[in-house]
């Protein structure tokens, strides 16, 4: 029993994880062409479905979750991130599926609750943050406001972007809220699976980590090929910088929480300079 128990678990978990793969690959890419990612159902199922097959793996690995770079930190954003990002839709009055109290925000919610309930009944104890975390946390930081720099230094392009893709002008009314909604965007569905579970799974399969490094980033920019046409420095130049910046913030680290923060910085400023440029 034991034997097909082990057997059993990458099996189950690369299941999982091709899930996540093609919720974000194939099927955002399929969306996104037609309506705004947090403004239409197609968005929010996928928003809902990465979140709760997360919260799944987080369960099914939590015994291991510092071989996935999860340490407290990552989980304490994992956590909280994304139920807030719930409330501050609701707040900027945004018209989305995932704002609070509508069912698939509260299933945000409940997933997270859910995953601390079990967590906690279960003695789970997370892997503990090292001794660097809190500076690599502040490196992850200072370096998501240098890439986000550099791309608003150059990102002129954005007056092409369409106007029905950037998120709505509510939504970008508060530098710090915006800043917090992003972190609870896109760095809690992509960290966890490029930098987290899938460099974890990869490193069991015997690849190195710098082979990692390269094929999470090349994965990575792939997934974000509607960027390619209109916005063709982000898609070749900034998206593959951003990946391998978060694939080294998290190897050094050891943790995913750097990569999180650096993410978020990037994101949140980069959507308020195309509001701007596009107004």
């Amino acid at each position: 029993m034991g034997a097909e128990k082990s057997e059993g678990h990458p099996k189950i978990a690369w299941l999982i994880i091709a899930l996540l793969l093609f919720l974000r690959i194939p099927f955002t890419i399929a969306i996104i062409y037609f309506l705004r990612i947090e403004d239409q159902r197609g968005g929010a199922v996928y928003e809902v479905g990465t979140y709760l097959l997360l919260a799944v793996l987080i369960w099914w690995e939590r015994h291991r979750l510092a071989d996935f770079h999860i340490d407290i930190y990552a989980l304490a954003f994992i956590v909280l991130f994304r139920p807030l990002q719930t409330l501050i839709l609701t707040f900027w009055g945004v018209d989305s599926p995932l704002t609070f109290p509508r069912p698939m925000g509260l299933t945000i919610w409940a997933i997270s609750i859910g995953l601390i309930l079990l967590l906690w009944q279960s003695g789970f104890k997370p892997a503990r943050a090292s001794s660097l975390t809190l500076g690599w946390l502040a490196i992850g930081c200072f370096a998501g406001v240098c890439v986000s720099i550099a791309e608003n230094l150059s990102s002129f392009q954005a007056m092409f972007f369409p106007n029905r893709y950037p998120p709505s002008a509510q939504v970008l009314t508060s530098m710090g809220l915006n800043l917090l909604y992003h972190l609870g965007f896109a760095p809690i569905n992509e960290e966890p699976l490029f930098r987290g579970f899938l460099w974890g799974y990869l490193r069991q399969l015997k690849w190195t980590d710098n082979w990692i490094l390269i094929f999470q980033a090349i994965l990575f920019t792939s997934a974000h090929v509607y960027f390619a046409a209109r916005l063709p420095l982000m898609f070749w130049v900034y998206i593959p910088t951003a990946a391998f910046l978060f694939g080294i913030l998290t190897l050094r680290s050891r943790s995913i929480a750097p990569g999180i923060l650096a993410h978020g910085i990037i994101n949140g400023s980069v959507y308020v300079l195309i509001l701007a440029l596009i107004s």
